[in-house]
């Protein structure tokens, strides 16, 4: 039996392990401050436990006996020290005594957490572990699963009640001591008895039971005992775990023998187990190299089947991936057309005379555009992703504005819910970052929406918080929250599979694809981000999204530059809003913006603050933020009250918060008094907005100002005229209706032969071409081939509702080198086409106008003063705009020469100052080119590169001379 053997080996290196550890020679090395402990302390004072045998016990003689006795003995003769035993105290009383001091040391004792706070604990001197005793006929029992359904004796209140009380399946019969449970298992009264080994054996020694034995069971891990001192005696600790390390591993078994000498069954069940692999693994091994000798016997014969197999099924693959795409494409191309005519008219529509509310109704019909196309393109995106060909771009962005289109989109679901929305930024988050903005936009809008979809009562809330910052990239966490039906465990883990919904009723219930979660969890990965669900059936669901986003330095400057304005810190402000949640959201806000208000909840009290601060002693306040629900009769009820009110000598401006899809109240707001109205859930940037706007805008619509025209003046100066090559009648007067009336001249062409016809009689007005790529008669491809033997310079957009992998480097073959995707954005389609024209056709505008004044005033096809541009950003104001140019050019007048200095005396830093300053100014006026050059040598200045300053210098100085030049032209023609 050399297992046993081997068995017994590592059973003597477990009790010797802490001789191992410390082992050294036999004359222990003290340290002085042990020689002086032992000195000053030659009597240690122990507390024992007289009932627990065979660790310590007091014999009929009331002698102290025990294996712990037996090692305290030689702690004695190796220390000098005396162990004296405290008498007539029971486990209770001496573990009370040790607690106060007035015991030294508790020498047998398990180490437990909760004694750790008070006791230092040497090293373990000694392991035991639990066995089963049964009776010596009883067969069939070698480990505890095969008493499962049986009653198992055990002492009370016992570590091996606590154990025994995990298994549900064992039936428990406990006993005030252990001797009482043997005897039971020994007269049949009882089936087993589980204990400890130590202590079950001695007494089954001295008590005669002879037809008991023992069996080993796999246990948890062997139990420790430990000496306990007091805290203060950390050296006493030293001490002994020294003395301990000299007890040799023969010694160490002697005393074990002299107390334990059980005979114990032993457990096969590992044996049996390892047999049974090894016989296992052996018989798979033949069991496999038979099949394949037969199936290499079979190989040569088959082999030229199998080949035959796999072209066929590469062919069958092959066609059906052909047929997934032209499906898809013509899916994707037959809704998207009917999209691009609803957004466009719902554009032109809204470009008439129409209302405020009229306004609103059309951006729903857009927005519902939008959600029918975003489900064409969950099913488009989904494909891509399984081919992984979805590429992520990286562009700046706005986070605000990221956040105002998904909840845009979200409100009307959200009000048709009956259910609140909350949303909570960290207002000391960056804006301006770079990163797929489209893809985040996804992922929001499809947690929100999923969110909302299972939603019948409480509320949605979005929730976005700095986690941790490195460097310039920022951990952010976008938390979505919902008081739904929440989902189970086993839900949730088919979360994210493609097409699930936890069960079949959720699909009948609520409808929908299940991909949306799908791609979320797809798209968070490509940006190496993470996901997480947390969900209670019944209660709601948690998802938390978080991604890294590298914060656009530049762009977030300037927007920080005008948030910090020094103008809000004069802005008086008292906020009116019910919840406390959504209060303590608009003072975050206002202190990001430098601003200091008071908060109420209550309309009274709102009054006698206005009341108060009257203007007469304090200053009144000059903006009242008000919650529209939070008066009891209402906010315009209220803002009625504070006008009519004679004690409020002047009366505040008033943004007034507007719920959700109550867009009849929007063409309230000038009756009513209200400056501004802006929609729930509050956006900082919207806010910071409307405060900057209050004196000229009445309504921030929707949350969503509508944009202006970004038309560049100079191109359309030009009169450049366009082809239209497209089949379907509505797209036709879409495309007509918006490049009209912003100077475009307009042929339109049914079919692809038609297009071609018309360049041909009319080629030298016609400056670029719109083209369908699906028409009858004669495809946009075969056409475009056509045309590009008549021109290769005539600029073709390709306009279509094609989004399917393969298009474009289709339309790059027949010489399409742009391309626009239906449905467009209409102010998006006309700006694309400007800036085409503007890099496409300048040199060739030049040379049929060589001597009009806009060609004077270009360089490298890019305007030197757009004039258009600044105009805007001077809010229309001509008057205004010509001042400003004329400060610019008195400011700028000897930046050439000064700038030219420092870069000679390589003061860098000195000129990117310079440039900066200039960088600035420029762009606020419509100065693009010298905006962008002035970018890009301010960067070479900052990082001391001088080959890019060699190239870029030159440029700049260039760029500012030809601007100082016109803007002294300007200023002559119009004096």
């Amino acid at each position: 039996m050399k297992w046993l053997a081997r068995v017994m080996v590592i059973l003597i290196i477990i009790l010797g392990w802490p001789s191992f550890c410390y082992a050294r020679d036999d004359t222990i090395s003290w340290t002085p401050e042990e020689l002086a402990f032992m000195e000053e302390h030659p009597v240690i004072r122990l507390g024992i436990d007289p009932k627990f045998v065979p660790f310590e016990f007091f014999d009929k003689d009331g002698t102290y006996q025990g294996i712990t006795s037996d090692y305290l003995e030689i702690i004695s003769e190796k220390t000098g020290l005396e162990m004296v035993v405290t008498p007539g105290l029971t486990w209770t009383e001496a573990y009370e005594k040790a607690l106060h001091g007035e015991v030294d040391m508790l020498p047998a004792v398990s180490k437990t957490p909760a004694r750790e706070q008070y006791f230092l604990f040497s090293e373990p001197y000694y392991y035991f572990k639990r066995v089963i005793v049964v009776r010596d006929s009883t067969q069939g029992i070698s480990s505890l699963e095969d008493l499962f359904g049986q009653t198992v004796a055990v002492q009370k209140n016992s570590s091996h009640h606590s154990y025994l009380a995990d298994y549900p399946q064992l039936n428990l019969s406990l006993y005030d001591s252990v001797e009482a449970a043997l005897t039971a298992v020994a007269d049949g009264s009882e089936t087993a008895f589980v204990g400890n080994l130590a202590t079950t054996n001695y007494l089954i020694n001295s008590t005669g039971l002879t037809n008991l034995k023992y069996v080993a069971f796999e246990a948890e891990k062997q139990q420790g005992l430990y000496f306990a001192v007091r805290n203060d005696w950390p050296v006493l600790i030293g001490i002994i775990d020294k003395t301990l390390a000299t007890i040799t591993p023969e010694e160490r078994i002697a005393i074990n023998s002299k107390w334990v000498g059980a005979d114990v069954e032993p457990d096969y069940g590992p044996v049996y187990q390892v047999v049974m692999m090894v016989s296992g693994v052996i018989i798979l091994i033949w069991l496999v190299s038979i099949y394949w000798i037969l199936r290499l016997r079979r190989e040569i014969d088959t082999r030229k089947k199998i080949q035959s197999d796999l072209e066929i099924a590469r062919q069958e693959a092959e066609a059906a991936n052909t047929i997934k795409s032209s499906f898809l494409a013509r899916m994707s191309h037959e809704i998207r057309t009917p999209l691009n005519a609803i957004t466009g008219m719902a554009y032109l529509v809204k470009k008439t005379q129409v209302t405020l509310t009229q306004k609103m109704y059309l951006d729903r019909i857009t927005q519902s555009a939008n959600t029918m196309l975003s489900i064409i393109n969950d099913i488009l995106d989904f494909s891509k992703i399984e081919a992984g060909k979805i590429e992520l771009e990286r562009v700046s962005f706005n986070l605000d504005q990221v956040i105002q289109d998904v909840i845009n989109i979200v409100s009307y679901k959200i009000e048709e819910q009956r259910i609140g929305f909350k949303l909570t930024k960290d207002p000391k988050i960056p804006n301006c970052y770079f990163g797929d903005a489209k893809r985040i936009e996804q992922i929001l809008l499809n947690l929100i929406n999923n969110a909302t979809k299972f939603t019948n009562t409480g509320e949605v809330s979005l929730d976005i918080r700095l986690v941790a910052r490195e460097s310039n990239y920022y951990h952010l966490a976008f938390t979505v929250r919902d008081t739904g039906i929440g989902m189970t465990d086993e839900q949730i883990k088919n979360l994210f599979e493609p097409f699930a919904q936890g069960d079949a009723s959720i699909n009948r219930r609520f409808g929908g694809t299940g991909l949306g979660l799908s791609i979320v969890k797809s798209l968070v990965d490509m940006m190496k981000g993470e996901i997480e669900v947390y969900s209670t059936a019944g209660e709601g669901s948690t998802f938390i999204v978080e991604l890294s986003l590298e914060k656009d330095q530049q762009s977030e400057q300037e927007y920080q530059q005008q948030v910090s304005s020094l103008y809000f810190n004069d802005i008086k402000t008292l906020v009116l809003e019910k919840t406390g949640s959504n209060m303590n959201i608009i003072d975050s806000y206002l202190g990001a913006f430098g601003m200091h208000c008071e908060l109420t909840t209550s309309s009274v009290s709102a009054i006698n603050m206005l009341e108060l601060e009257n203007g007469k002693f304090t200053e009144p306040f000059d903006l009242l933020i008000l919650d529209y629900d939070t008066p009891s009769g209402g906010g315009f009820k209220f803002v009625e009250m504070i006008q009519e009110n004679k004690k409020i000598l002047k009366n505040p401006k008033v943004i007034m918060l507007l719920p959700m899809m109550r867009e009849d109240l929007f063409d309230q707001l000038d009756t009513q008094g209200v400056d501004i109205g802006i929609g729930k859930p509050i956006i900082p940037s919207v806010l910071y907005n409307g405060i900057l706007e209050i004196f000229r805008t009445k309504a921030i619509v929707a949350n969503q100002e509508f944009k202006q025209e970004t038309i560049n003046k100079d191109i359309l100066d030009n009169n450049y005229g366009i082809l239209v090559v497209e089949d379907n009648k509505t797209n036709q007067l879409i495309a007509k209706s918006l490049l009209k009336p912003v100077g475009f001249r307009v042929w339109l062409g049914n079919d692809g032969q038609e297009g071609v016809e018309l360049f041909k009689a009319h080629r030298s007005d016609i400056d670029l071409i719109l083209m369908d790529l699906h028409m009858p008669v004669l495809n946009g491809y075969e056409a475009s081939e056509q045309i590009r033997t008549l021109s290769a310079d005539i600029p073709i957009v390709a306009m279509t509702a094609d989004v399917i992998e393969g298009v474009k480097e289709k339309c790059e073959s027949c010489g399409i080198h742009h391309y626009i995707s239906k449905p467009f954005d209409p102010e998006q389609f006309v700006e694309t086409i400007s800036k085409i024209i503007s890099v496409e056709t300048a040199t060739s505008k030049e040379s049929k106008h060589p001597d009009s004044d806009q060609n004077k005033e270009r360089a490298d096809g890019v305007a030197v003063l757009d004039r258009a541009e600044g105009l805007r950003y001077m809010g229309n104001n001509q008057a205004l705009y010509q001042e400003v140019l004329a400060a610019y050019f008195t400011e700028n007048q000897e930046v050439v020469e000064k700038l030219a200095l420092a870069i000679k005396n390589r003061r860098y830093q000195e000129a990117a100052q310079m440039v900066h300053k200039v960088k600035s100014s420029s762009g606020s006026i419509g100065a693009r080119k010298l905006f962008e050059v002035a970018k890009a040598l301010q960067k070479a200045l900052e990082s001391c590169d001088e080959r890019e300053i060699a190239s870029l210098h030159p440029a700049f100085s260039q760029a500012m001379k030809q601007l100082l030049t016109t803007i002294k032209s300007d200023e002559e023609q119009s004096g």
